[in-house]
């Protein structure tokens, strides 16, 4: 399921892409997770903000963990 507050969900996709050896597009991440509402439209902002503290990087298209 898709964590419920933004530490959470940063976390998750931070520890998601620390554990894929491929890059991942934003639909493949959110293919990882299930829950309703508009929360797939917050993950390219969770990605940039990830990318800025160090834990993500762009690869392409898609998001590895830094």
């Amino acid at each position: 399921p898709w964590p419920k507050t933004a530490p959470e969900q940063a976390r998750a996709i931070a520890d998601l892409l620390a554990r894929t050896r491929t890059a991942l597009t934003v639909d493949q991440i959110a293919d990882h997770y299930t829950a309703r509402g508009r929360w797939r439209d917050r993950l390219p902002q969770l990605l940039e903000t990830l990318a800025a503290l160090g834990r993500a990087r762009r690869d392409g298209e898609g998001w590895r963990g830094a």
